[in-house]
């Protein structure tokens, strides 16, 4: 398969939105393997200080993933799509779908801690509520747990199709996203 002729430069994204790419990716892979961590901590402040380090990035990804999208829509440099057909379709779905998915985990862990009652680092005291706000945090929890796994399920496939573009298709698409060309 032959890659088209196409100024490098052109096919790169600007300097900030590869900043926020990457800074939502650390984000998010925090998140994950701190939620996966929380229970390992015995229970009292270090595990209650672990859950509200992970409601602070919680929010903090919210902020620049906001940010992020944001910029895409209104500042950051649109690209020509990477592949026609198909492929194409697939990434346009998969990012608009990433998007969606880390919105929603953002907004179910804020009506999750609203759900549970829980104090930030003893200085945000949500309030104390009633059984019904147990049920209703129990299914918050499973909600934002089962999207958690989606998202990283998303992201394998992310990154398995970039590698595939890059060492498969040979083409640029892994370039887009670093601040530096990679050597082909």
């Amino acid at each position: 398969m032959t890659v088209p002729s196409v100024d490098p430069e052109f096919q790169r994204y600007d300097a900030t939105t590869i900043v926020l790419h990457w800074l939502v990716a650390i984000l998010v892979a925090i998140l994950w393997l701190g939620a996966e961590m929380i229970d390992r901590f015995p229970e009292g402040p270090s595990r209650s200080d672990a859950r509200s380090f992970h409601i602070v990035l919680g929010f903090l990804l919210g902020g620049i993933g906001s940010v992020r999208f944001v910029w895409r829509l209104s500042f950051g440099k649109p690209l020509p799509p990477a592949d026609a057909g198909f492929l194409g379709i697939a990434a346009k779905i998969a990012h608009q779908g990433l998007y969606a998915l880390l919105a929603a985990m953002v907004f179910v862990g804020m009506l999750l801690l609203w759900a549970t009652g829980d104090s930030v680092f003893n200085y945000l005291d949500m309030p104390v509520n009633g059984p019904d706000d147990r049920a209703l945090a129990a299914r918050l929890r499973y909600i934002h747990d089962l999207i958690g796994w989606v998202i990283v399920a998303a992201v394998g496939l992310h990154v398995a199709a970039v590698l595939f573009h890059h060492y498969v298709l040979r083409d640029t698409v892994l370039g887009r996203m670093l601040l530096r060309q990679p050597e082909m």
